[in-house]
């Protein structure tokens, strides 16, 4: 396996990189997301966003509301390549709505979806998501999930 940093990039390095994209297009560096947002959460709890709810249910001292602000590293299949998420990028709504995402719920859903799929896996001693089987996988689980929000929003509108 290669050692990569997962914590993100440096942050001399992200601010030239949002310098250069709003010199180029004013504004853009507000949509930034992944490891151009921003490095990883530095204190984030060891617990995997798919088990978000029970731990924020199990910890008084932590809310469901501090959870999604976490940011935490997810290594993508190969371990060479990876990037950095929350669930509070899921539940952006600019510059457009999220595709069936849009709640704290379903984030911790498509996630749990993944993780029983055998997709991705909880790396405790790096506290990231890490990818255990390739990107065609990946596709295929979350398509069937976007799927199945699908048909469930249109028997709850036909209700």
């Amino acid at each position: 396996m290669v050692i990569v940093d997962i914590e993100g990039m440096p942050e001399e390095e992200r601010l030239a990189v949002l310098a250069r994209l709003d010199a180029e297009r004013p504004g853009s560096s507000s949509l930034a997301a992944g490891t151009l947002a921003g490095r990883a959460t530095a204190n984030r709890p060891n617990v995997a966003i798919w088990n978000y709810q029970r731990y924020a249910d199990d910890h008084s001292d932590v809310s469901i509301d501090d959870l999604i602000e976490v940011r935490f590293p997810v290594v993508f299949f190969g371990g060479e390549e990876f990037t950095i998420d929350s669930a509070a990028e899921y539940l952006r709504t600019d510059p457009v709505p999220p595709l069936s995402v849009s709640t704290v719920s379903d984030v911790i859903d498509m996630w749990s979806a993944l993780h029983t799929a055998g997709i991705v896996g909880w790396d405790a001693e790096r506290r990231a998501v890490e990818h255990v089987k390739p990107l065609g996988k990946y596709r295929t689980v979350l398509r069937k999930w976007h799927a199945e929000q699908r048909d469930a929003a249109t028997d709850i509108a036909r209700d």
